[in-house]
């Protein structure tokens, strides 16, 4: 009878230093996945501090580092959606798109009522070039939250790509609805009313509220600069793009445009000065040529002006506004018969423009 209690005693006190080794040894897998996910966020937050820098190479060690933090959460418990989900993200940060998709496929096994899940993988499939896969993971964010602004945003840079643009401008108008100091969606927004809508007034208005969220993103000035111009308003566009100008002196394209708002303005010495300043840049730019001529025969000054025009048409035979052009400096200049021949090579490349002068100025020269 002693015999068989202390061999039970002995059986109890085995088990329960088992069971006391087994409680030691055991992990709280979704505590530990958490700590882990906490430090490679924290590392993700050195990376996005470093590209912030321009520090790419610095970011990149940081984003390393926090890829290794979330494969350990990831090992310690696999279906952990937010560690597959964390994980996942930042290799789309390190453009490692095919494993972030894997990543996100067992995030989403986990937890598919996420769409923001759905909205990140649309990321990586985009960096993948799958286009027609984002955009179907961009509907299903945007069905399990209908404010999803980021999602409407990126659905809407798919749909630019066609020709057009309307589909885009509602996605973009989406996604101020649901975040209004969404900036980046104003000026995509304002850049797609000013090139391929032609509407200035809109276009104003989403630069204008861009300028009010982020005044310092000197790119701005730029395109309200040229929307202002396109609307007529000189005195403003000429303010704005002077600002641009000032941060960026070799941008050809301010340049002109500056030099066409003082045409309009009637500074020709100072659009004169422009198209020299882009033309020290690009010597054969046809459109700088031609507006400094126009300039230059504004101010009388008819001998330069036909040099940069009989330049113009050289680099570029069918340019039918420098001929326009070149036609009213030559009648300025009391070159009636040359005037009316550059009007007739402009009416038969289709410039509406010489058709009207013609009428008014060659029916005598056409008899």
């Amino acid at each position: 009878m002693k015999k068989t209690l202390y061999i039970l005693l002995i059986t109890l006190c085995s088990s329960s230093l088992c069971a006391q080794e087994e409680v030691k040894a055991a992990i709280d897998t979704n505590d530990a996945s958490a700590v882990f996910i906490k430090n490679g966020n924290i590392k993700c937050d050195s990376a996005e501090v470093n590209l912030k820098r321009n520090n790419s190479k610095g970011a990149n060690k940081f984003y390393s580092e926090a890829i290794k933090e979330f494969k350990k959460a990831q090992k310690l418990n696999p279906t952990s959606a937010d560690a597959n989900f964390r994980l996942a993200v930042t290799q789309t940060k390190t453009k490692d798109y095919k494993n972030a998709i894997q990543n996100f496929d067992k995030a989403l096994a986990s937890d598919p009522e996420r769409g923001d899940y759905f909205r990140e993988r649309g990321v990586a499939q985009i960096g993948l070039g799958a286009d027609s896969l984002a955009f179907k993971d961009f509907n299903k964010a945007i069905d399990k939250n209908y404010d999803d602004y980021q999602a409407y945003y990126l659905r809407a840079m798919i749909k630019l790509k066609s020709r057009n643009p309307s589909p885009a401008l509602e996605d973009f108008t989406h996604a101020i609805e649901s975040k209004p100091d969404y900036k980046e969606a104003y000026f995509i927004r304002g850049k797609i009313y000013l090139e391929k809508v032609k509407d200035y007034v809109l276009a104003l208005n989403d630069f204008n509220k861009y300028i009010e969220l982020d005044p310092d993103r000197i790119e701005t000035y730029l395109l309200r600069g040229k929307t202002n111009y396109e609307g007529g308003a000189f005195k403003s566009a000429e303010k704005d793009l002077s600002r641009y100008i000032d941060m960026e002196p070799n941008n050809v394209s301010a340049l002109i445009t500056r030099g066409a708002t003082r045409i309009n303005l009637a500074n020709y010495s100072g659009a004169v000065k422009d198209y020299d300043d882009a033309i020290k840049i690009e010597p054969k730019n046809v459109i700088a040529l031609m507006n400094r001529g126009t300039a230059k025969g504004a101010m009388k000054n008819y001998a330069g002006a036909l040099e940069d025009l009989d330049m113009a048409i050289k680099l570029k035979f069918d340019y039918s506004s420098a001929y326009v052009n070149r036609a009213l400096v030559k009648y300025a200049n009391h070159d009636k018969k040359g005037a009316c021949k550059d009007l007739a090579k402009a009416d038969a490349l289709n410039n509406e423009k010489a058709t009207g002068l013609m009428q008014q100025y060659c029916n005598d020269e056409r008899k």
